[in-house]
């Protein structure tokens, strides 16, 4: 039996063309009743969507918007308009959100979702007004949260791990792998006894997922080697860490080298005293700077936020809006970059042949006869 055609549906169904192409595609111009119905229709008959013509018809929706460019909105939600600017690693995300919507043709203009008196269903209206129907939403700059908006307008993504609830796509940094990746690298370089220090406000923020890293690793790594995580407590990110406290750590455990979000470890350990790398090794867990004088993982936060772009230009492309039943994330394969905070141990305890004066070789006497 033959796949019946968008004509005969709308037959079937008592509707226009229109209507049921527009019901297929989940277009929010037709109630949610009206769309089920002719949904249902096309499954019971065995309606199937040719998949040339589909992406025939999505490259000439492209080209008709890009006449007139189609706009996605990047939600930021700092304390100012601009505070995000600052930040190195969120306007790597932007950048990189901004280049792969141009590279399909749309436009990308930021939204402030917390300036004072604007509630999620107002943004809505504006959005909606403005004919916006993407939304990227970039990661909350303190702690995790909810975010709310009237989701059955809009193809929504967001960044990181940060927005809780309603459950959407979302592209990310793998903290797990991220974690593991340091790991190897640094055992590659002859260290043994690695410690983690870290706020622990970001274990929220990447869903315990750097210390699950770093316990799996111990785990199968012998006990001898392995030492408790330290945590800061806290709900800033520049809450001070106990000099004394964190002196006492590093005294009782002697680690070879720490990994961190953040540099006080690193200060602090010079401050203590530590020759660094010679005595103890630093490596961060979130290298933004190329140039940066350190070693540690970069997190690729542009391949991030063009994932999260592509994750929404998708939905807009198969005019699918509202949460989706099956959310996904994307995650992107870090980097481990080197640098001067880590050495190779392995190559110091290295013999070079030829190094080592030899010890005189001892004359044996002959006895008398």
């Amino acid at each position: 039996m033959s796949s019946p055609t968008i004509r005969e549906l709308a037959k079937i169904a008592g509707v226009s063309r229109t209507t049921v192409s527009l019901a297929l595609r989940n277009h929010p111009r037709i109630s949610a009743a009206v769309r089920d119905r002719i949904i249902g229709l096309a499954q019971e008959s065995g309606y199937q969507r040719d998949p040339v013509v589909s992406a025939l018809m999505n490259q000439l929706r492209t080209v008709r918007k890009a006449r007139g460019v189609e706009k996605i909105a990047y939600l930021t939600f700092w304390n100012t308009p601009d505070e995000w600017k600052k930040n190195l690693n969120e306007s790597d995300y932007f950048n990189g959100a901004c280049e792969r919507a141009s590279h399909f043709g749309y436009e990308v203009e930021t939204f402030w979702a917390k300036q004072p008196g604007l509630s999620g269903a107002r943004l809505s209206k504006i959005l909606y007004a403005r004919g916006i129907r993407g939304v990227l939403m970039a990661p909350l700059p303190r702690g995790v949260g909810h975010v709310t908006l009237n989701w059955p307008l809009f193809a929504c993504a967001t960044l990181g791990l940060t927005v809780l609830k309603p459950e959407l796509h979302r592209a990310t940094h793998n903290y797990i792998e991220g974690m593991q990746l340091a790991l190897h690298s640094l055992k590659k370089l002859g260290h043994r006894r690695i410690a983690f220090a870290n706020m622990a406000i970001y274990e929220k923020r990447t869903n315990h997922g750097w210390i699950s890293g770093f316990l799996t690793w111990q785990y199968h790594t012998p006990s001898h080697f392995n030492i408790p995580p330290y945590l800061v407590p806290g709900i800033a990110r520049d809450t001070p860490w106990d000099k004394e406290l964190f002196a006492r750590w590093l005294e009782k455990w002697k680690p070879d080298a720490i990994l961190s979000n953040t540099e006080q470890p690193l200060y602090l350990a010079r401050e203590l005293g530590y020759r660094v790398p010679e005595e103890l090794g630093y490596a961060s867990l979130h290298r933004l700077y190329a140039d940066a004088p350190w070693a540690g993982v970069d997190r690729q936060p542009k391949q991030i936020g063009a994932a999260g772009m592509d994750l929404v230009i998708s939905q807009l492309q198969n005019n699918e809006f509202g949460l989706p039943a099956y959310p996904k994330t994307v995650s992107i394969k870090s980097i481990w970059r080197e640098g001067p905070t880590v050495c190779n141990k392995l190559e110091k305890k290295a013999i070079v042949p030829g190094s080592r004066p030899r010890k005189p070789s001892r004359k044996v006497k002959a006895s008398a006869t």
